[in-house]
Parts: C-alpha cells; structure tokens; sequence
C-alpha cells in the first residue's frame, strides 16, 4: 500500500499534485507524446506530521529506456517500489542510507527481472529523485534523467548525465537501473533556502527546452509549472514521453535538535522491563528470554488486545554502533518479509520513544526443545521439517538475504506443528550491505551452525544457510554435529576447508540409508562450491535417492570411506597381533 499523500503520474497524461503543507508544494505532470506508451513514470509525495519529519518529502522522475522490452514496466516499479520501501525504512535511519539500501534492492530485482542486463530484455530505467526532509534537500540519481534548481534568478542543472556519444544525434545510457548487478548512483546534499525550486525532468523535456524557457515556466506558472513544461516540449517538436516534477520550497524552518540529532544517534535503549510495566501502548506480561544480545517479553498491545513480543537491544550495546545498526536493519529486513514461516515484524507505532522491535507472538516451542522432546524422529518427520524450512529460506534467497543464523533456538514451532524463522538480527545481503555506516567483523552465527567461510573470511551466499540447514537436519536425526571439530578458536587456524572430516550418519542410527547420509554430507560440505546449489535438490535427495548415491553405496568401502577402511584394517591387524602373543 502506497502512502495517501503519494500522487503518482505515467501511463497516460496527467497532472498530479502532492498535498500541500505550509512550507513545501510538490507537483508533477507525465505524457506519452506522440508514442503511443507512456514509458516514464513520476511520482510526487509530501506526508504528514512525524512521517515528514522522520522520512520527509519525496519526488521521483523515471524514465524507462525505450531498446528495453520493459522499459515502462522497469520505470513504474522503480516509482512504487522506491516509495514503499523508502516509508518503510526505519526512522532512525539517514536519508542516504535509506535510499541507497532501497535502490540497491530494486536495481537487484530488475536486474533479474531483466535476465542479468541483457539490454533488448532489460528491465532499465533512469532514476532521479530529490527527497526534502528538515533543511536540506537530497539528491539522488542515475541516468540521463535531470535534477535543476532555480536559486535567485538562476537555473542550474544539479546533475550530470550518464551517457555516451557515438557520433552526430547518436548516444546511450552508460547507467541506469536494472544494467548491472551493481548499481552505482550519485549523490549530493544541498542546503535549503526559501524560494529554492527544484524541477526533476525526463530527457524528453529537458533536450527540447533550453535553459531560458525552463526559467521563465518555473517563475511565471506557478503551481502549473509542471504541466506547462510538458506541454512547451510537446510544442517544440517533443517526440519522446515527457515528465517533470516541480518542488517549491516555500519556506524553510530552522531544524530542531532531534532533526540533527536523527543523523548521529538511534533511539534510546529501553530501560529494564518487568511484568506490569508499559511502553508506547504495550503492556509487558513476562519475559520470554534473555541473553547477552537482547531480550524477548511477551506483551499485549493495549490499542487491540493482541499478543506481541516485544524485542529490546542488550544494555551491554549501548555504546556499540555496529550492533545497533544491525538491530535497526533486522526490523527494517523483517517487515519487508512476507511469508508464514518467517515471524512477521510490525511497523512501529508513530512516536515511539524507544528503540526495540515488535514481533508476532508465536504459541509453541523452539526446535531445540521439539528436539529434547523427540530425540529419534521418523525419517518423514524430518523431511516435513526441512521442507517447511527451505520454504522459508526460499522467500529470503528471492530477497537476496542470507539468514546468517539458522540454528534450533532461532527456529519456532508453533502448537500447529508449523515453523518460522525467528532472529534476523544476523541477515545479510547486498541491499543490508549497502552504504552500511558501521560493520561487525563476527561471524553472525552459532560456532556449530555457521558456515566454515564465515571464519575463514570469505562472501558468505545463499549456500552458508544451506551448510546451517544441513547441521540442522543431522543433528534431527542424529542428535549429534556432523563434525567432530568444534568451530571456534581451533576453527579460526584452519587453513582449507579439508580440515573438517564429517562423521556418517549411519554411525549413529542404523536406519539411515546410505543415500540419505550422501545427502546430508553434501548439504554440509564444508567448501560451499561442494554443497548443494539450490535449496530444492537438498529436499530432492531426502526424498529419493539421486543415481551417484545409489552407486556409492554399492562401493566397497575402501572407494567409499577410505579412512574408516583403513582404520578397520589396522584395528584387525592389531587384534591378530594381541591373538598371536595370547
């Protein structure tokens, strides 16, 4: 759902007004010309109260390159998705890096969309965007979209194209969303003045009107300087989609010191609750858990009577900017999440005056109790479980997010046998990692259940979760790790990854087929280039057994466990020895 104060303008002509407040009037207008599709996309929005405060005042320009097949579709979903996810990122968060963490998550999704920057089946659009908020006006863009400003009787582009020539009347876009799998954007902050005026167009305005026409619009249409200007292009022989959005400040207030204060400090920890007390409207009933990282207490929202639980960050981080960044991005992270098998995040309530986060009340237990409780599982049961677990891990891979801390007490299971995922506080992705202010060098996750690349410094991916799904699904079946060594300080003076030797299954429980153990070892392999690559061929092998399994369990056990062969051979030669002397 968008926000009610967005007013968006493309598909066919149309003229858009944001509504007004004192100090700012935001206005755009959008037409296709003389093509029969409108490929540009604007959107205008100016909020009220705390969300103008916290996230300020929004205009966005894109436009979507015509040799794509999906030009139009790139422009419009950059538009919505960018307002939606720009009014979901925490409050706590600076415009910049709020912008760059949504722009990098859109550029990622239309990047796939586009089948890896093929440009004829691209999905590429420019984007320019000013966002107003307290005294200073952002500006971000990439493309050949323009961002101007009109500054005592003097219009001055604020942005450079990105573009090349390759001769007379001949150019192309050297950026733009959707290219590459990384996207690079520029940037600036300009301090406000009354009476500054910010026009954001398409090149099909920009390259038809000169300077002294844009000039005299601006100062002489007033609120239908947007439309104006698109109709000017259109006279002037225009025959491209034309868009401009037109922001006037009207006035600018001095910025109060919370404004400041929003861009070097996060909410204040929440002092030590107890049963009976209050915060922002919920009521604390008991604590559900405690660690040295945070705390979880069940707590009923006094607005509607619904359980909740209520998240709060250890005093023992109150002065660590790097955890409190990653416990704003976990919520940031949760709410964009929508799925059954993993907890949902809420919004938080408009004027809170802590920092902590609210979390969907789950009746159940954790798999690490569900474990205590069926110590020898059926081979089915497992597999339902893996199975809800790699549909969860399924939503998160689309989102390009690694969990980072898949381990039983992460993992919920609700008195309706269903699982979800809990604690994304360990997340990690490129959109989480983008322009990230502060970062912890730890590994994210428990020493038995992380990935053997977290300690040894290499990118974690989507495999590192499948290595943690793999232990989980071990240790179901076993009760035991499939790794004698235990990853910690002996872990971090590993040099390879042949250091780790894994432990059969069939060890442990005689009723695991051979193909089944197969399975098992290659989801946990301790290379990730040797673990499964997609989540669904793990649950494939659980199900039924591949051909190359088969035949490795028909292998005499010198080809398939060569240690253990050799192991038996020297434990019969040293009983025949002891036979011989007795």
């Amino acid at each position: 759902m968008l926000p009610e104060s967005a007013a968006i303008s493309g598909e066919a002509a149309v003229e858009s007004a944001a509504p007004i407040c004192d100090s700012l009037d935001f206005r755009s207008a959008s037409a296709a010309g003389r093509r029969q599709h409108n490929d540009d996309a604007c959107v205008v929005c100016v909020p009220q109260g705390a969300e103008l405060r916290h996230r300020g005042a929004l205009a966005v320009v894109a436009d979507g390159v015509a040799s794509a097949e999906a030009g139009g579709e790139a422009a419009r979903a950059a538009v919505s998705g960018f307002l939606f996810d720009y009014y979901s990122t925490p409050e706590t968060w600076p415009v910049k890096q709020a912008a760059a963490r949504v722009l990098h998550s859109l550029n990622s999704w239309l990047y796939r969309q586009g089948g890896g920057g093929e440009i004829r089946q691209g999905w590429l659009t420019t984007f320019s965007a000013v966002i107003v908020k307290g005294s200073c006006a952002h500006l971000i863009h990439i493309g050949d979209s323009r961002i101007y400003r009109w500054r005592d009787d003097r219009l001055e582009c604020l942005t450079r194209d990105h573009s090349r020539t390759l001769g007379p009347g001949r150019t192309f876009l050297s950026r733009a969303l959707g290219m590459d799998a990384h996207v690079e954007v520029d940037y600036r902050c300009e301090e406000l003045q009354a009476g500054d005026i910010y026009l954001l167009c398409s090149d099909g305005v920009h390259d038809y009107l000169p300077g002294e026409i844009i000039a005299d619009i601006l100062c002489d249409s007033g609120d239908a300087a947007a439309q104006a200007l698109v109709d000017a292009a259109m006279s002037r022989g225009s025959a491209d989609n034309l868009s401009a959005a037109v922001c006037r400040i009207q006035s600018v207030d001095t910025p109060s010191d919370d404004d400041i204060l929003q861009h070097t400090r996060q909410l204040p920890f929440p002092p030590e609750l107890r049963p009976g007390n209050r915060i922002d409207g919920f009521l604390i009933l008991q604590e559900l858990h405690a660690s040295s990282r945070s705390q979880l207490y069940l707590a009923r929202d006094t607005q509607n009577g619904e359980l909740r639980v209520i998240k709060t960050p250890s005093i023992n981080y109150c002065d660590d900017p790097a955890y409190i960044e990653h416990f704003v991005a976990e919520e940031w992270t949760g709410r964009r999440l929508d799925h059954p098998g993993i907890v949902r995040a809420f919004p938080p309530r408009a004027g809170r005056q802590f920092l902590y986060h609210v979390l969907e009340f789950v009746d159940g237990q954790n798999l690490r109790q569900w474990m205590q409780l069926h110590p020898r599982p059926s081979l089915q049961q497992v597999r339902d479980l893996i199975g809800q677990l790699v549909s969860a891990l399924r939503r998160l891979q689309r989102m390009e997010i690694v969990h980072g801390d898949l381990k039983p007490e992460n993992i919920m299971v609700g008195s309706d046998g269903r699982l979800k995922l809990i604690d994304l506080g360990g997340a990690d992705g490129p959109g989480l990692r983008e322009q990230q202010l502060l970062s912890d060098t730890a590994p994210p996750g428990s020493k038995n259940y992380a990935a053997p690349e977290y300690f040894f410094g290499d990118s974690p991916s989507h495999r590192a979760d499948i290595f943690s799904l793999g232990v989980i699904a071990y240790e179901l079946l076993t009760g035991d790790y499939p790794y004698r060594e235990r990853f910690g300080s002996r872990h971090y003076q590993l040099k390879n990854y042949a250091g780790l030797r894994y432990v059969s299954a069939c060890r442990h429980r005689d009723d695991i087929p051979d193909w089944i153990d197969a399975a098992l070892q290659k989801a946990c392999a301790p290379n990730p280039r040797n673990r499964y690559p997609a989540l669904s061929e793990f649950v494939r092998d659980l199900e039924s057994p591949r051909a190359e399994f088969l035949r490795r369990s028909e292998q005499p056990m010198m080809e398939r466990n060569p240690l253990l062969f050799w192991q038996l051979v020297a434990l019969l030669l040293l009983l025949t020895h002891l036979l011989h002397f007795l």
